[in-house]
């Protein structure tokens, strides 16, 4: 049956998984269970931000410009490869991409930091979300010489931590049982708990997209929360230490009825708990410190097209809806009397709150 045989996954992920780290690290050097990058054969060391030198002031986020009442996008991303379609980003383009967002003064943070508002960002610079749906190959391709494949996404993400002004930082939502099997864990069976270690060392994030791209708003209450168990403690046995799968992707964007099965539960003695959820589609995302964010119901934008460049274009024609960073991780800084579309200031956020 397919879940007696995730479920095996599970034991035989958590055994295999000390195995193949030690494998790795003997043939292919480096940290456990991690990838060569290529010429610099380890993953690529990053600091997220540069740390405010002192406590944050109203006189001081004036100067930056800030505004954590702002908006953030969230990205869409699926295959990566060729030809271009809607659903498939080239080589090329991502890089494209990748570029545009830095010149435009973007930085990545991944979506847990986002719902948990630990949203460390250089001061005058925006958040933005970069996420992949389904885990197929060329999101993450390990060469035969044992290489990070430079033309794959995670590739060309660490080429662009190298370039600087950028980070080790994306959600993958991944799926366990699925036809193609290409698409579970990014394929290549022999290394996918490696995958998942790797990405997680270098400052990526896994999160579910449940076990087999279930539409939750169709199965049943008992599947699903089976799905969403399972999915969890599967990739947190592969993952190993003390990692926790926090997010989820919905299937499809269909939601089941009542939130409140994304939030929380219990399938056979396995419990789940999903702090955010994303959608398929929806634009930017109000800020974790609005009134109008809604975790579990997190809007994002498909990289398709010109829908980047036009996403940025809006922030330009509007940069009073822009999340822009005060660079202080332990406050909060707007300017006073902020555009109405983003909503109101959360109560209680136990953290300094600075307007100007």
């Amino acid at each position: 049956m397919l879940f007696e045989r995730i479920i095996r996954l599970v034991v035989i992920a958590f055994i295999a998984g000390a195995a193949l780290g030690l494998a790795g690290g003997l043939v292919l050097g480096g940290p456990e269970g991690s990838v060569a990058t290529g010429a610099e054969m380890a993953p690529t060391p990053t600091t997220a931000v540069d740390v405010a030198p002192q406590p944050m002031t109203p006189e001081r986020a004036q100067a930056i410009g800030a505004n954590e009442l702002g908006m953030i996008m969230v990205l869409e991303y699926h295959k990566i490869g060729s030809p271009a379609t809607e659903w498939t980003r080239t080589p090329e383009e991502f890089r494209a991409d990748l570029d545009l967002l830095r010149s435009e003064g973007y930085y990545p943070i991944n979506l847990r930091d986002l719902a948990t508002g630990s949203i460390e960002v250089p001061a005058g610079k925006s958040p933005v979300v970069i996420t992949f749906d389904d885990s197929s190959p060329g999101q993450y391709r390990i060469l035969d010489d044992g290489t990070l494949d430079p033309e794959s996404g995670v590739g060309i993400m660490e080429a662009a931590v190298r370039a600087g002004g950028w980070a080790s930082r994306a959600t993958f939502f991944a799926l366990l049982d699925v036809r193609p099997d290409d698409h579970v864990l990014f394929g290549q069976e022999d290394h996918r708990a490696r995958k998942v270690r790797s990405l997680i060392e270098w400052g990526y994030e896994v999160g579910s997209h449940t076990v087999t791209h279930l539409n939750l708003k169709e199965a049943s209450v008992a599947e699903s929360t089976k799905q969403l168990a399972v999915s969890k403690a599967t990739i947190e046995q592969m993952a190993g230490g003390a990692y926790s799968v926090d997010t989820l992707s919905v299937p499809f964007g269909e939601y089941p009825a009542d939130d409140s099965l994304l939030a929380s539960g219990e399938w056979e003695g396995t419990s789940y708990r999903y702090l955010a959820a994303v959608e398929v589609t929806g634009g930017a995302t109000p800020s974790p410190f609005s009134t109008a964010f809604s975790p579990l119901h997190i809007p994002r934008i498909i990289v398709t097209g010109d829908a980047l460049r036009a996403a940025i274009q809006r922030f330009k024609d509007h940069p009073e809806l822009r999340y822009v960073s005060d660079g202080d991780s332990a406050a909060v800084s707007f300017p006073a009397g902020p555009a109405d579309e983003l909503g109101s200031l959360l109560p209680d956020l136990g953290r300094p709150v600075l307007t100007y």
